[in-house]
């Protein structure tokens, strides 16, 4: 249960730059903010090219019975799934404040 609350002053950039960040991650905005605060670097969704040959891989696991090729491809495509929809990169410090300060 979150129980503590951390407000902070932005500018209007920066509030126009967070709302575009965070809706790219399909994340609210606190939640997004809270990732980043945590050292994690939300992905934006999709994530190009990657999310069609997922989909491609989902959409052969429909129309095939089980069978051992099937058990092999579905765990392949749930982790796909799972890395790059669920787990979201964790950051050191140093390369957040190096994205920060640009570079």
């Amino acid at each position: 249960m979150k129980q503590n609350q951390v407000n902070f002053t932005v500018t209007a950039a920066e509030k126009k730059q967070i709302e575009k960040l965070a809706e790219a991650c399909g994340l609210s905005q606190g939640e997004y903010l809270r990732q980043r605060a945590l050292g994690f670097s939300p992905r934006a969704f999709p994530p190009g090219e990657g999310y069609w040959r997922l989909h491609s891989d989902l959409l052969w696991l429909m129309n095939h019975a089980p069978s051992p090729e099937y058990d092999v491809r579905y765990k392949a495509a749930f982790q796909k799934l799972r890395d790059a929809y669920f787990l979201p990169e964790k950051q050191t410090a140093e390369e957040i404040r190096a994205e920060l300060v640009g570079g």
